[in-house]
């Protein structure tokens, strides 16, 4: 049975929504074709930070375009061609990259899902996401496009910023992380005594937020499981792409609770910081590079 679409203007943002018996997603193409909400319609848990309760929901324009942290800070974007902004070969490359702040071409169906296709200024890339709800399932499918006839790097991050509760844990089969920069190794997820990444929990007196990267990894799964028992889990090619960012804040940025589990390329936030592109990173000339990363929800553990 297709999925029931939807549509709505909160505010100034037109939303879009697709739905079946067990999941609902929402976009708003204009704000870099976020999306805004994930919720699990059986266990009714919003996994999706700035959505939910209506009164504090965060959607708006971002004041400065080329700083992050005066957009929404909410839901899922994509950070491609780096995360924190650098120079690469003479080119500013911007905060958290182009696409959460640039209104891509948008398409939506019920059967064909959400379709979104981006032409970076920067570099010579096109990136395409389609997305497709089957059952519990969220279907995230990717292409990324070489325009150009020579070597293109690229640093991507999925970028989802979940909703966390107290009584969340993150489980992973890992038992060590790198450092931003992947400089150092270190224990997952006891980084140091008193501080529990897994659960987000950190010492009194302690800075409350970190950012490690798992990997790299053997196979590209992680999940969250709540303490009533819903259940979030990714899955994404290990191969293409063999660490994942933990992003968490415990009001330390902008004042927000949530966290993040990021599949990327490489374990860095800039592009410069790639010093020898290896070929997870850097596209051969007009090379069109494919792969999904899928979403499972269900509301207890299975």
């Amino acid at each position: 049975m297709p999925c029931r679409h939807a549509q709505k203007w909160v505010g100034d943002f037109e939303i879009h929504t697709l739905t079946n018996d067990h999941v609902s997603l929402s976009i708003a193409p204009a704000l870099g074709g976020r999306i805004v909400s994930l919720r699990d319609r059986v266990s009714r848990r919003e996994w999706l930070d700035g959505w939910s309760p209506v009164s504090k929901r965060r959607i708006w324009y971002p004041t400065d375009p080329a700083n992050f942290e005066t957009g929404p800070g909410a839901g899922i974007d994509e950070c491609l061609p780096t995360v924190l902004p650098c120079e690469w070969n003479g080119i500013s490359l911007p905060d958290h990259g182009e696409l959460w702040n640039q209104a891509p071409d948008f398409s939506v169906d019920p059967v064909a899902g959400f379709f979104c296709r981006w032409i970076l200024q920067s570099l010579p890339l096109a990136f395409e996401r389609r997305i497709v709800l089957k059952k519990n399932e969220i279907r995230f499918d990717y292409q990324i496009e070489n325009r150009a006839d020579a070597p293109t790097p690229f640093l991507w991050a999925w970028h989802p910023l979940f909703t966390w509760k107290l009584g969340d844990q993150i489980q992973s089969n890992e038992k060590i992380c790198l450092s931003p920069g992947g400089t150092e190794t270190i224990s997952w997820p006891v980084v140091q005594p008193g501080t529990d990444l897994s659960r987000a929990l950190f010492p009194r007196g302690a800075t409350q937020a970190a950012k490690v990267f798992l990997g790299p990894l053997t196979h590209g799964l992680a999940e969250i499981h709540a303490k009533n028992g819903a259940h979030l889990s990714l899955n994404w090619p290990s191969a293409l792409f063999p660490y994942a960012g933990i992003w968490i804040t415990r009001g330390f940025w902008k004042g927000l609770h949530h966290w993040a589990i990021e599949p990327t390329n490489a374990p860095v936030d800039r592009l410069s910081d790639i010093q020898e592109p290896s070929s997870r990173s850097l596209l051969a000339p007009l090379e069109v590079r494919k792969w999904t990363v899928t979403v499972k929800v269900s509301p207890k553990q299975s």
